[in-house]
This record gives structure tokens, sequence and C-alpha cells, in this order.
């Protein structure tokens, strides 16, 4: 045992790199009543300031400066902007073009005042615009006010060459113009009477680039390449492709097919590609499997042969509005495309019928109306048999 007095013994123990240091509260405690030696730790430790740190307002050190740029921006120059378009030039001009093969399309550059001065200086305070075929007689005579520009005329005319001209009658019942249109030509409304056909073989294994160096050595001065390359080929010009020669069709059968498919579509070429795809896809299957009616094909000589005729006849209305626009025909409302066109498909059987036709506005404020009448009555010898038709109704209002 040891004494009550004696002192504690001293132990030495070996540093353990891997121990953390053990600081004594006690140490802790005494070093912190201390005022100048502080540890590194408290040194450190934010305070919060109860002063706060004077500002200096007269430096001015982060102030923008007003963007200077080294080159100033152009100024838009004045012809960048004109002004709005007047409503007329006042070149006292007048244009006559063709929109199809029955209307034309009439535009003159009068100003308001131009026209108002040539009322006043006309008899009966009116200005005619007139189409006239040159040499001959006149076709349209419409009368125009101050603020028209422009006007669609029809002439129902096709290849037909028209002049316009427009003015006003004096006093003494002649007619003063004021302008005079140059001509217009209003296109065909059949085939061309060019049939000719012709027949080029194309490789798809060659560019045009190697195509065109190929026979541009034979090429004529204006020619294409898809008529050069058609007359070397027709010429027997040796290609180094393999190329179908032209096959000749005989003039009477070729003129017999084109009255037979083409006559009809001729005739329907304002109705749309619809009824035309449906009448070439009707007369199709009624062709035999050589591809030529059997009417048209002939017979060997010697043998009997029969031969038929067959004809018949449809009703197709059409016509067109505004978009939103109500049409009826007969009082029973149809739809409308929706461009506004409208169609209608019969069967058109011998008789006299008369077809009302009315369209309202979408506002329900204007109404236009037509009265459509027909009449069909056929006469036919023996050997002549109705064509069959798709089934379709008969029109109405059969008198």
């Amino acid at each position: 045992m040891s004494k009550p007095n004696s002192k504690p013994r001293k132990t030495t123990a070996k540093k353990n790199p891997a121990a953390k240091p053990v600081v004594k509260k006690s140490v802790l405690k005494a070093t912190a009543k201390k005022g100048p030696a502080r540890s590194k730790a408290t040194s450190t430790s934010p305070r919060l300031r109860t002063v706060p740190l004077p500002v200096d307002n007269s430096a001015h050190k982060f102030v923008l400066q007003p963007f200077s740029p080294a080159t100033p921006t152009e100024h838009t120059p004045a012809f960048e902007f004109l002004g709005e378009l007047p409503e007329s030039y006042g070149t006292r001009r007048l244009f006559l073009a063709a929109r199809d093969p029955r209307w034309l399309y009439a535009y003159w550059d009068f100003t308001w005042q131009q026209l108002r001065d040539a009322e006043q200086e006309s008899a009966d305070g009116k200005i005619f615009l007139q189409v006239f075929i040159p040499g001959q007689e006149r076709v349209q005579q419409i009368h125009i006010f101050p603020g028209s520009r422009e006007w669609y005329l029809p002439v129902h005319r096709p290849a037909t060459t028209f002049q316009a001209e427009l003015g006003y009658y004096r006093r003494d019942g002649s007619f003063h113009q004021l302008a005079l249109s140059s001509e217009a030509l209003t296109p065909r409304d059949d085939p061309s009477p060019n049939q000719e056909v012709e027949f080029v073989t194309i490789p798809f294994h060659y560019s045009f680039r190697q195509l065109l160096d190929l026979v541009r050595s034979q090429m004529q001065p204006g020619e294409s390449l898809a008529k050069a390359l058609a007359r070397l080929q027709r010429e027997g010009y040796p290609l180094p492709f393999p190329y179908a020669l032209r096959r000749f069709v005989p003039s009477g059968v070729a003129d017999r097919i084109l009255d037979y498919l083409g006559g009809e579509l001729v005739r329907r070429i304002r109705v749309g590609s619809l009824e035309m795809t449906e009448t070439l896809r009707r007369r199709l299957l009624e062709m035999g499997s050589s591809g030529i009616p059997s009417s048209l094909s002939s017979s060997p000589r010697g043998r009997d042969r029969s031969f038929a005729m067959h004809v018949n006849a449809e009703l197709i209305i059409y016509g067109g509005t505004i978009p939103g626009a109500k049409v009826s025909v007969d009082g029973k409302e149809i739809a409308l495309r929706p461009d506004g066109t409208f169609s209608y498909h019969f069967t058109f059987p011998d008789g006299r019928f008369h077809i009302p036709i009315h369209a309202t506005a979408p506002d329900g404020e204007e109404k236009r109306s037509a009265l459509l009448s027909f009449l069909r009555l056929t006469d036919t010898t023996p050997g002549v048999d109705p064509t069959q038709q798709p089934p379709l109704r008969e029109p109405f209002g059969r008198s």
C-alpha cells in the first residue's frame, strides 16, 4: 500500500500516430480566460460587427458608363420605305388576258378622278367596257363605275382573239375611246391536232450528265436531250444500252380510240378529275383483254363480224360559292367541298327537267338562285343499245 502523502508516480505513454490528441477542458478554460494569448481556432472565428463600415459615395468606382459604339449605325435610306402603294397610278392603260377557254380578265389603270371626269363628259354619265373580236362584232359591253378596277367577262369562244376598249358615248352618239388593250387569245378547248406520239428509252442507270456527254456531238441546235435520244433511237443510232424501237398504231384505230376515250372526257373537262377518272375507269372495264373495245377492232377479211353501237348520257351539275355557304338543289341541301365547289351526278333519260339551285350566304343575309332546264330526245337506228351506267338516280323536276 502507498503512503497518503506520497506523490503520484509519473508514467510515460508511448505516442500512437493514429490516436487523436486529447485536450483537457481545464486547459481550454484557462486559455480562454487569458486576454492576449488566443489559440488559432478562436482567432479566425467570425464576430458580429456592431458599427457599419464607412462608405465613400464620392468614389463611384462601379458605375457603368453609357455604351457608345466606335462606328455609329447608319440611318435607313429613304428608298427603303416609299410609302403606301396607291390604288392606281393613272397610266390610263387597259389590260386584257384569257383566264381559260371561255373567260377573259380585264384590268384598267385609271384613277377615281379620271373615271369621274370621263363620266361628266359622257352623254349619259356612264363608262363602258366592251370586248370585241378585231374586225368583227362586239361580244360584251359592261357598264363600270369609278370604283371598279377589274372585271371577268364570259365569252365562251375558245381559240378566238379578243380585244377590249374602255370609253363612253358622246352626245352625237359616237363612242369615245379612253383606252384600248392589246389582243388576247383564248386557249383551245379540245385536244391538239398534233397527234404524233414520240417514244424514247432513257436508261435509269445512266445519269443525265452521262447521257448528255454520250450524244452531245449528235445533238442539233436547240434540241433537248430527250428529243435527241428519241431521234437517234428512231434512226437506229448505236447506243451502249438496249432500247425499244417505236411501234406505230394504225391511224384509223388510233382515231377511234381517241374518240371513244377522249370525246366524253373533253366534254367533262371542267367538272373535276374525280368524274373524269371514274369515266375512264368505266370505259376501261368495258374493254376486252386486248385493250381495245370490241366495237373498234376489225375482223379479218372474209369472216362474219358483228357491228354494234351503244350510246348514253349522264347529267352532271357543278358550280361553286364561298366556303361556309349553304347550297340546296330542289330544296335539298348538298355538301360543299372545302373550297366551296360542288357537283351533282345524275342519269339523263329522255324528258324535260327543271332543276332549281339556291345558295345562301353564311350569315343568311344574301341569297342567289338559278334554274337549270334540260331536254333530251333520243332517236336511234336499229342495233344501237344504251351504254351501261353506274347506279345513279334520275334528275328531279321532270315535267
